[in-house]
């Protein structure tokens, strides 16, 4: 624990997690000084809510070095880069940097499940949040999805648990994090315009079990291809889940077996059952179920939430139907991988919506499941020109510019039957706030365009 009571500490970032620091060092007693590069106007909504708050001050607009420099702990929110110059320089000095992440650790009161991989974070950390609290326990998703994890501690006692979705970028500020039961879903490129290279990149997620005792459960994929490298750098028991193959299973785990899932040697459910479309579904359903069972969850109650599970918001989420049509909405889709999976959860005939800002990502790699059942892509934001650059030999590739001009064009290309799949493969920051922004705009341009040709749409 970070011991904050009459210190100085600077936040950098005002945001979800840099507003849930600050409310957490003040309620401990630190003196705050919050910032960010960003202008008052743009931080409005943050603003009015850090008035509420004790011994913070606000300084926008930029982010002073020699403030952060001369502070007793820097905590920095995920979506600061951790080589910026104020941390650096900061470094330099002596000072304990941070992240959010790191800091509510300290202070929370109840066991830790934590979930990173590239893909599947949210499902498989809402699933598993849904089982714990199917056997009649109390538990919180935070970090990465819903609360922060600072606000979570709040409400949380020893006897919860605080089931964390943990990103690559929390992961790079840790220094006690220890999560009673990690588990790293995959690895694929993904953020390399942040890490160095695929190396850093999964030694980073793989800093989920640096802490973790021998006693702690650490999950991984057993199909995946990185697991090898994670598996060096596990410290407690390792489990496995997902697809076997014709691979030997040589740890206990939970995995997909023809047309069943066995959980630690007993049937669980039928693969039928689940309602979550695509191979990948089957992956997080797998690590979830693995999880809760390992820290008590009956089976009972993991195979009754696996059947009544219809996924996540922005998750392969249905969007409506026109005129037979049906919008699929994959906001959450933001790197070429999660297309992949998106793409392998539908049959031909499909228009795929593509674009936003590039994340150093090879659109070539779809190319070849593009041919198999993509009649037309339609390209918007930053990086349209490169979607066409690497995927005009695979269909037929479209540029559009507003994200309803976008739709419309989807739309006009597909066929009854079809799906109209937004999976856009890239960040959402060039045109919106962030995924979620972008994934209820798309749902409300396809609602208005349902309402305009009079077709009939549910959602």
């Amino acid at each position: 624990m970070h011991y904050v009571h009459g210190k100085q500490v600077a936040v950098i970032g005002l945001g979800r997690s840099g507003f849930a620091a600050a409310r957490l060092l003040s309620v401990h007693g630190a003196q705050v000084a919050v910032l960010d590069d960003k202008t008052p106007e743009k931080l409005a909504a943050w603003i009015e809510r850090a008035k509420e708050l004790s011994h913070v001050k606000l300084m926008l607009g930029g982010i002073d070095s020699i403030t952060v420099a001369n502070a007793d702990l820097a905590v920095v929110s995920p979506g600061v880069p951790t080589n910026h110059p104020a941390l650096e320089t900061a470094r330099e000095k002596g000072v304990t940097v941070i992240g959010e992440m790191e800091l509510a650790y300290g202070y929370c009161p109840a066991p830790v499940v934590a979930i990173t991989g590239t893909n599947g974070k949210t499902t498989t950390t809402t699933l598993t949040n849904a089982m714990i609290q199917a056997s009649g326990r109390k538990s919180i998703a935070c970090g990465n999805i819903g609360k922060a994890f600072s606000e979570a501690v709040f409400e949380l006692s020893s006897e919860d648990w605080a089931v964390l979705e943990v990103s690559s970028f929390q992961l790079e500020t840790i220094e006690e994090f220890r999560p009673q039961v990690a588990s790293v879903l995959n690895v694929t490129p993904d953020h390399l315009d942040r890490h160095q290279d695929m190396q850093d990149y999964v030694e980073t997620k793989g800093r989920i079990f640096e802490n973790q005792k021998p006693g702690d459960a650490a999950l991984l994929n057993i199909s995946d291809k990185y697991t090898p490298i994670l598996s060096s750098m596990v410290k407690g028991r390792l489990h496995t889940f997902g697809f076997p193959g014709d691979r030997e299973i040589q740890k206990p785990g939970c995995y997909v077996m023809g047309d069943r899932i066995e959980l630690l040697g007993r049937p669980l459910i039928a693969v039928s059952e689940l309602k979550i479309p695509g191979p990948h579904n089957m992956e997080n359903a797998c690590a979830a179920a693995l999880m809760a069972s390992l820290i008590g969850v009956p089976d009972e109650a993991i195979a009754k939430t696996l059947r009544e599970f219809e996924g996540v918001e922005h998750r392969l989420e249905p969007a409506g139907e026109i005129n037979g049509i049906r919008f699929v909405n994959d906001s959450k889709g933001t790197n070429v991988d999660s297309v992949v999976k998106a793409l392998e959860s539908f049959e031909k005939p499909i228009v795929l919506i593509l674009g936003g800002r590039d994340k150093a990502g090879d659109f070539t790699k779809l190319a070849p499941l593009v041919k198999e059942k993509v009649t037309r892509i339609v390209a918007f934001g930053e990086c349209k020109h490169k979607v066409v650059q690497q995927l005009a030999s695979a269909a037929t590739v479209v540029e559009a510019g507003t994200l309803e001009e976008t739709v419309n064009g989807a739309y006009a290309a597909s066929e009854k039957g079809g799906v109209v799949l937004f999976s856009p493969g890239c960040a959402s920051f060039d045109m919106f706030q962030n995924y979620e922004d972008r994934g209820r705009q798309f749902k409300a341009v396809v609602k208005k365009m349902a309402q305009q040709k009079a077709g009939k749409v549910n959602v």
